[in-house]
């Protein structure tokens, strides 16, 4: 009976020499048999791993048999009913499957023509519905046709192994810097000069603001004993929190209040450095791991949440910051731990949360201060080329089964390295990489509404495709999303007209990070989609390390800027400077939908002529027009940039309205509900809450016609 939530069927057999993955298979066809499993139990799953362009499934049919949906690669590509008044026939030539079972299998489901290069995962979860006559819902397997059962969880350990091995001995090769090609951003977002106006992005940030106040009085601020857990054991990262939500604040205007937490926890950590440059709140020690999973998760979690602090503490003028980490990471690389830094007790040899540790030095190579050692260290002790190649192929279960320490919305920040390291090197292996690994999350792992459906947890708890929502399952963790919109955030740097990334972006910020918030400023570490919002947090939290600083940031999301002029991303009440010109974007999105944009400053600039480039969401569903000054100036289609390019004058200003509109999206993973069909409920890009009820008996078809929006109440 498979009363777990999933059964993974593999291999008995060691996996084979060499750490090729994808070898392609054996092509004659061979029968495994499993004994009967069966369940009639809405939402119970099997599944399988493995290789070859066929597979079929042996199983029953039957009076008391219902219906399941079945998953290729973690897409739903068909829904079968094994319902029938009597039991099947006996399929010819079934070998292996006699007595009682064999009276009732056939092939219950069977597809070809899939990639001979490429393994494959199946899956079949039972629905709730089922034919009128039927008895149950009962599914019965008892074997599968494929040409080779392929253990992919094992060979992705057998690959991060040897890799461990290579990078603690340090033999791991690495790309040396007169090797470098350098690949510059073809859009910048801006280090400063957008100022917000009212609106929930304004709102947004001004209740971080009030927060990171409450955390600087003196019951809780660093000069106080540190009483709870993340506090106490974590200490490096609170401090690193609280300069990067103050100091990312003060990139959009001076404060006093933000600048005073700046410059004083900056002296601190000038304070904790020895003579030889090492600055952290603990024995040095922990940065070769051991002493529990605090001290092991010190190396990399808190050393580099202190480095992102520092370094944008340096943004906004603070050169003690930089020469501080400056200091410490020249201790780093001449000290006994960076080959350790990655390896520790967990997974193939792996360090507690190892990914944190990868950013670090990459921080310090992009600063004012930065040396060819940061990229060299960085390459050396953290790339894994066996994870690189994995999603360069976009092979969804090498986020399931990450092998080092426990699959995690940390993984990502892998991810996000990479395009760091391209960006240094040029190396095409990390943006492939990086482009397979984004088509991984976005096709497998990102809830509806932009929430991770991943989090902590052993390997294979969540499969591609498996959208856990119940909040038991954890996911949607703020920290998911943070990283999620930043792998997006330097995705669109790179290619500005790739309206898909900045789509991302804001399904993240509207979506995760203004709902993570309550009135104080305490931000949630669960985004729940389902029951209640979960508590929001004042502790220092792994969601509030990054969330806070990521708040300061919101202003550098809105528009990217080039050399020839504006790009517009996202949509909120705000102005940026651009050389002498200034664009400010008049809207109450997303309570309403029509936008003004107007220039100025026109008059003191050389130049009049540039490109305004405007992104069209893909969820407008239509053709926008753009007007300027009341006339029509261009039209574009939705999921791209519409371009402007003209000769502006002051008062310049273009008008056009994005359609807002609602729309459903069936829920296919394996939370169903035993009783209902779960639907996602959308307002442009915007998830809505159903408040007040458990479920609605409306067909959903229906449901978008009969919503009306009550006046004063949007």
């Amino acid at each position: 009976k498979i009363k777990a939530p999933t059964l993974d069927l593999l291999d008995d057999e060691e996996p084979g020499e060499g750490l090729d993955l994808s070898a392609p298979p054996p092509e004659p066809k061979e029968l495994y048999t499993i004994g009967t499993r069966f369940s009639d139990s809405p939402k119970s799953s099997c599944t399988l791993m493995f290789a070859g362009t066929t597979v079929r499934v042996i199983g029953a049919h039957g009076p008391d048999h219902g219906k399941a949906d079945v998953y290729l690669d973690s897409k739903l590509v068909k829904t079968i009913d094994t319902y029938a008044p009597i039991p099947g026939e006996r399929r010819p030539a079934l070998s292996g499957v006699d007595g009682a079972s064999a009276a009732s299998a056939n092939v219950i489901f069977e597809t070809t023509g899939l990639d001979p290069d490429r393994h494959h995962t199946l899956r079949l979860v039972i629905r709730r519905d089922r034919d009128p006559q039927s008895a149950g819902r009962m599914q019965r397997i008892e074997g599968f046709e494929v040409a080779e059962l392929y253990d992919y969880p094992g060979r992705l350990r057998e690959a991060g192994t040897a890799e461990m091995k290579r990078i603690t001995s340090g033999e791991k090769a690495y790309l040396k810097p007169d090797q470098w090609k350098p690949v510059a951003y073809k859009a910048k977002a801006p280090l400063k000069g957008v100022t917000l106006g009212n609106g929930p992005f304004r709102t947004c940030l001004d209740l971080n603001i009030k927060y990171l106040n409450r955390w600087f009085e003196a019951k809780h601020k660093w000069t106080s004993k540190r009483k709870m857990g993340w506090e106490t054991h974590l200490p490096a990262s609170s401090e690193g929190r609280m300069l990067g939500g103050a100091a990312h604040t003060l990139r959009w205007g001076e404060r006093e209040d933000m600048r005073t937490i700046v410059d004083t926890i900056v002296d601190v950590i000038k304070g904790w450095q020895r003579d030889d440059g090492y600055c952290l709140p603990y024995p040095d020690k922990t940065m070769a791991g051991g002493g529990g999973a605090w001290n092991d998760e010190r190396r990399n979690y808190g050393r580099v949440n202190l480095t992102r602090g520092m370094v944008a503490a340096g943004m906004v003028g603070s050169i003690d910051a930089y020469d501080t980490m400056r200091k410490f990471y020249d201790w780093l690389y001449a000290s006994p731990y960076c080959a350790k830094l990655l390896s520790g007790p967990y997974g193939c040899g792996s360090a507690h949360n190892c990914n944190n540790g990868h950013e670090g030095s990459l921080l310090m190579h992009f600063s004012p201060v930065g040396k060819p050692d940061d990229l060299v260290a960085v390459e050396r002790y953290f790339v894994h080329d066996f994870f690189i190649e994995e999603s360069r192929k976009g092979y969804p279960l090498s986020l399931s089964y990450y092998p080092y320490h426990t699959p995690h919305s940390y993984t990502l920040l892998a991810y996000k390295a990479w395009l760091d390291h391209y960006r240094a090197t040029g190396a095409k292996k990390y943006i492939e990489a990086a482009k397979g690994a984004w088509q991984i999350v976005h096709d497998h792992y990102l809830h509806t509404g932009g929430s991770l459906a991943i989090c902590e947890a052993g390997p294979g708890t969540y499969p591609p495709g498996s959208y856990w929502l119940q909040p038991k399952r954890h996911t949607g963790e703020t920290c998911g999303s943070v990283f999620w919109a930043d792998i997006n955030h330097r995705l669109l740097q790179f290619f500005p007209e790739e309206e898909k990334y900045a789509n991302e972006i804001e399904q993240s910020i509207l979506n995760v990070l203004l709902g993570v918030q309550d009135a104080e400023g305490n931000i949630r570490y669960h985004s729940h989609t389902v029951d209640k919002k979960a508590p929001p947090h004042f502790m220092n939290t792994c969601c509030e390390v990054m969330g806070s600083p990521f708040i300061g940031r919101l202003p550098s999301f809105i528009y990217s800027v080039a050399e020839d002029g504006v790009y517009v991303n996202l949509f909120a009440a705000s102005s940026v400077q651009w050389e002498d010109i200034t664009l400010s974007q008049e809207t109450k999105f997303p309570y309403e939908s029509g936008f003004r944009f107007r220039v100025s400053g026109v008059s003191s600039r050389g130049g009049t002529s540039w490109k305004l480039r405007v992104r069209i969401p893909a969820w407008v569903g239509e053709d926008v027009q753009f007007s300027v000054n009341g006339k029509t100036a261009a039209k574009g289609k939705p999921g791209t940039y519409v371009t402007i390019d003209r000769s502006w004058k002051d008062g310049d200003a273009v008008s056009f309205d994005l359609p807002m509109k609602f729309r459903t999206e069936r829920y296919t993973g394996l939370d169903q509900d035993p009783e209902r069909e779960r639907h996602a409920l959308l307002y442009g890009p915007v998830l809505m809450a159903l408040v007040g009820a458990t479920d609605l008996d409306i067909p959903i078809a229906e449901l978008p016609g009969r919503l009306k929006p009550i006046p004063g109440k949007p």
